[in-house]
């Protein structure tokens, strides 16, 4: 009894597809619970069980005797990819819920594989271990186990842990059948994976791939972003959601690995698109709201809590697809903020200090605006609050580098024939801005107290180029 309520309860959580059988649903529920560590009650994470679920779950969802029913290749034979072997099957024949479940455990089993990276497994006893443990000629100095753990394995008896992380993001990739949204997100991770390798190329060119997976769902017919520099063109019209997320992060990328000079010209070009986004009025939002929303009885509001706790939930329904511009609401302006911060660190490390300087303040203002706003949403006041966290960050980084720069200047000069030695009894510009970043993170600290919101992080940074 003790499993079927735990698992109502992981059900609400983590929801399945109703048409799963019912051992793929709980193998489901099961792999994303025990991915968080707190959650299970271990405070680890056995990667290599997850991992192997996952890939049961992927087994059974493509075999047609089971659930993978209506499953097919595409045309002529499927998609075949050097070092991954065939890909990409086609899902246009199942439902949203069908494909949503399926790629959250793809996604989860490229998670696992690059937990696993450097990991193998111990044929003989069917375990995982770290690489560097291994006894055998490639590894002539293995690292001891922990006190208590099994045996080393020899390295005769090893093969890898799990297959590579790309096996996986690749699925996803060259799949037909999955919204804009998931394969985006898919790209992104993979480039992020090849950006923790240290191969930035490599996620440069997946970065790319992003975007011409965002074009792909766009409405246009003319080309939205100058493919060899990634700028989104002047002219364009109706940028969608997905398009500026796949800009912004070549963006980061860029300026990550520390070419601002690509980096630059992107982030503008984003924060010109989101200016020019169609607006919609909050009040009339509001009115909407009001209208679509109307309260509940109280004997309605009881039976509908006496019946979500006997009737399964069903499946949610599809988040929007990204495909569509966003309008330029109060939650949206938090979104340019953070463009914004990414500009003033940009020009920052380039030298141009003040201009840097300009962008991150005005990036904090209009965050603390945002966030003040009673119009922003929770989603909306919640990323406001990262890029006034970040901004604040930021601007203390800044303008304590000048000012210790500004003190060493002022240690070296020796004051003129009719000056007196004022270095110890006056401070410099950037000394007293100091103290006007700290005064503004106070404020922000009782800002976001009064919203009962998170403890405040200022000073954290936004970990771009000043991590």
């Amino acid at each position: 009894m003790a499993f079927g309520i735990q698992h109502e309860r992981l059900e609400r959580q983590f929801p399945t597809p109703e048409e799963w059988t019912w051992t793929s649903r709980t193998g489901y529920r099961s792999a994303r619970f025990n991915e968080d560590p707190e959650a299970n009650g271990t405070g680890l994470t056995d990667w290599a069980n997850i991992g192997n679920g996952y890939r049961q779950l992927i087994q059974r969802l493509e075999d047609p005797a089971k659930d993978g029913s209506g499953l097919s290749e595409q045309e002529e034979g499927g998609t075949f990819v050097a070092g991954v072997g065939k890909t990409g099957a086609d899902l246009e024949n199942k439902s949203y819920a069908w494909k949503e479940g399926y790629f959250e455990i793809l996604m989860g089993a490229a998670r696992a594989a690059e937990h696993l990276d450097g990991w193998v497994k111990d044929e003989t006893r069917n375990t995982a271990f770290p690489l560097e443990v291994v006894i055998g000629p490639s590894n002539p100095n293995p690292k001891p186990v922990p006190p208590g753990a099994m045996a080393p394995p020899l390295e005769e008896n090893c093969s890898p842990a799990f297959e590579a992380p790309e096996t996986y993001y690749m699925k996803i990739l060259t799949a037909r059948g999955f919204p804009t949204r998931n394969r985006l997100r898919a790209a992104h991770a993979y480039a992020d994976w090849l950006d923790f390798k240290g191969l930035p190329a490599s996620a440069e060119e997946m970065y790319r791939w992003g975007i011409d997976i965002a074009n792909s769902g766009a409405h246009s017919n003319l080309p939205l972003v100058d493919s060899s520099t990634g700028v989104i063109r002047a002219d364009a019209t109706d940028i969608s959601s997905n398009l500026l997320q796949a800009t912004t992060s070549l963006a980061v990328h860029y300026a990550r690995n520390s070419n601002v000079s690509s980096a630059l010209p992107i982030f503008v070009s984003i924060l010109r698109a989101r200016r020019s986004l169609p607006t919609v009025s909050p009040s009339a939002l509001k009115c909407k709201d009001v209208e679509d929303e109307a309260p509940p009885s109280t004997v309605s509001a009881i039976l509908s809590l006496l019946g979500s706790l006997i009737t399964p939930p069903s499946y949610p329904p599809p988040p929007p697809s990204g495909d569509e511009p966003p309008f330029r609401t109060s939650s949206e302006l938090c979104e340019e903020a953070g463009v914004m911060i990414y500009i003033g660190e940009v020009l920052f490390a380039s030298a141009s200090y003040n201009e840097g300087l300009s962008w991150t303040r005005e990036a904090v203002d209009l965050a603390e605006e945002r966030f003040a706003d009673t119009n922003t949403d929770e989603g909306g006041r919640a990323r406001c609050q990262e890029c006034l966290d970040a901004g604040l960050g930021n601007w203390k980084r800044m303008v304590v580098n000048l000012a210790n720069n500004e003190r060493k200047e002022q240690e070296g000069r020796k004051p003129g024939w009719f000056e007196r030695d004022t270095k110890h009894s006056k401070d410099g510009r950037w000394t007293q801005e100091e103290r006007v970043v700290e005064d503004r993170m106070r404020r922000a600290r009782e800002i976001l107290n009064a919203q009962n919101l998170a403890k405040s992080n200022a000073g954290k940074g936004s970990m771009l180029l000043f991590g």
